[in-house]
């Protein structure tokens, strides 16, 4: 928000190319915080699938372990 802030000062100032390099800051740090955000979205989501994938093969080993079980019996 400094960076439009500042943009806007310069705009007043009539300073146009400090007021350009003030909008692309502030755009850079838009697209970084989205890109931030994306990032850790995906990390997310390939987590939840690893635990997931974890999960399940848990619950088959737990099944499949107590057929022998009853099987041996």
């Amino acid at each position: 928000m400094e960076n439009v802030q500042t943009a806007i000062q310069h705009a007043y100032d009539a300073r146009p190319a400090e007021f350009k390099n003030s909008i692309l800051d502030a755009l850079n740090d838009k697209i970084q915080n989205h890109i931030e955000v994306k990032r850790m979205e995906l990390a997310s989501s390939l987590f939840k699938d690893s635990e997931e994938v974890a999960s399940n093969g848990e619950e088959e080993f737990q099944s499949s372990s107590e057929g022998n079980v009853d099987e041996e019996l």
